[in-house]
């Protein structure tokens, strides 16, 4: 941002409320509303989340061992990233405050409390995890606890461990700038930034830490670890809990269950699983994946642990499911040979060898027109006999057709065709 647009800023910001308006700081970062003073820390209700704790709240603390764990993935993500202020006799901090900074900044401070002991510092914020931003961020939206309008979570110079805000900024401005601190102006005159030597760019490094501790306490529903706040992140920042997740940061190369899989890569950290088995491809191994298959029946009741099966079905009730049973039908013969895999059959009878076995057959589905199965006649057909295809009884045939199936020519029984010819000089006979 060029200077002669930061005092336009400036000239617009002066007339509203001390830190109402948000500015742009030239880390690219934004540098917000002081966090509302004279408050108490609170303690929500057990399972709260964030975003009830900007209902219900008007204090940062709300959020603090959310806030605890998003500090400590930081640090495992960036050694010594983060630091806690150490006590000393000359500063105090507010209930709101998070007392951390970055490595550097912290030593710069505590080198300009040790060289002026007889100043006093409140310090009323410091240090905001992502969770702690969107709560001013929200309050900001709705009016409400003091707040005016505050940085976009993720955008804050607060989240990147460099700021302080102390009411007392006119006795500690010089002591501050001895120490590389950078005093933001009468836009914002509580406020400090560290822009001394050592600094680590730690943007959107709080928001990252979040997102990986959502996967790592909800393997089902994970999201991207791109240290971006956007919706799908935020939407799982407000339905966090407040208090922190169960399953706290993992880091570096630590083995938590000593299956010689380090944390970092182990799709169960806390459940020996060395073959990392990983069913359903949800980034959580089976062994600690409540449904291994995803097909949303947990495997306590799933009839199919290892197969996708929603509907259950077990034609056979024999307690193992369809879609991972070897004989469906329980007829002693295995569903890829069996004709009627569905159907107990152990004959496995196919008499028109259609390739569907008596059991199941639809009835006249493999007989010709005529309505049945073909039936050979006895000495008509076949190989031996020379017979032809008109050598064969069909079952929905006439008698008196089906006698004269066969002849002569046909080199069937020549039998047959005397009674035939025997019969029909009968009839004639009778006719006269």
């Amino acid at each position: 941002m060029s200077q002669r647009l930061r005092v336009v800023l400036v000239s617009v910001c002066l007339p509203l409320v001390m830190g109402a308006c948000t500015l742009e700081a030239d880390s690219g970062q934004e540098v917000d509303a002081p966090e509302p003073e004279g408050v108490a820390t609170v303690v929500l209700p057990l399972g709260s989340t964030v975003y009830q704790a900007s209902q219900s709240s008007c204090s940062t603390t709300s959020v603090k061992g959310l806030s605890e764990q998003i500090v400590a993935q930081m640090n495992c993500d960036i050694a010594g990233a983060m630091a806690q202020v150490p006590n000393r006799p000359n500063i105090s901090f507010g209930a709101a405050a998070f007392p951390f900074m970055q490595t550097a900044a912290r030593d710069a401070l505590v080198k300009a409390l040790d060289a002026n002991p007889s100043k006093s510092m409140t310090v009323n914020s410091m240090f905001r995890t992502v969770a702690q931003q969107y709560l001013l961020y929200r309050w900001g939206q709705i009016k409400s606890c003091g707040i005016g309008l505050a940085a976009y979570p993720g955008n804050s110079n607060h989240e990147s461990g460099l700021a302080i805000d102390t009411s007392q900024y006119s006795t500690w401005k010089t002591p501050l700038t001895a120490q590389g601190f950078k005093w933001f102006g009468s836009a914002d005159a509580v406020h400090f930034d560290y822009a001394g030597s050592g600094i680590k760019n730690l943007k959107g490094k709080d928001v990252l830490a979040f997102q990986k501790l959502w996967n790592l306490n909800n393997p089902g529903d994970k999201i991207g670890e791109d240290g971006d706040y956007g919706p799908q992140t935020e939407e799982r920042l407000k339905k966090s809990p407040a208090d922190g997740f169960a399953k706290d940061p993992v880091c570096g190369d630590a083995d938590t269950d000593g299956d010689g899989v380090a944390n970092t890569q182990d799709n169960c950290p806390n459940d020996k699983n060395t073959g990392q088995l990983d069913t359903d491809g949800d980034g959580a191994g089976d062994a600690c994946d409540a449904d291994d298959d995803g097909d949303g029946v947990d495997d306590a009741v799933d009839n199919c642990a290892k197969l996708k099966n929603a509907d259950q079905a077990d034609a056979n009730k024999n307690g193992v499911g369809d879609a991972c049973e070897s004989d469906s039908d329980g007829d002693g013969v295995d569903d890829d040979v069996d004709v009627c895999p569905d159907v107990y059959d152990p004959e496995q009878l196919d008499w028109d060898q259609n390739g569907v076995g008596d059991a199941c057959d639809v009835p006249g589905g493999g007989g010709a027109a005529g309505g049945g199965p073909i039936v050979p006649v006895a000495g008509a057909g076949g190989s031996g006999a020379g017979g032809s295809q008109e050598g064969r009884l069909r079952s929905g045939d006439s008698g008196s057709c089906a006698i004269f199936a066969a002849g002569p020519q046909s080199g069937g029984s020549g039998v047959l065709w005397l009674f035939g010819v025997a019969g029909l000089a009968a009839l004639r006979r009778r006719r006269v």
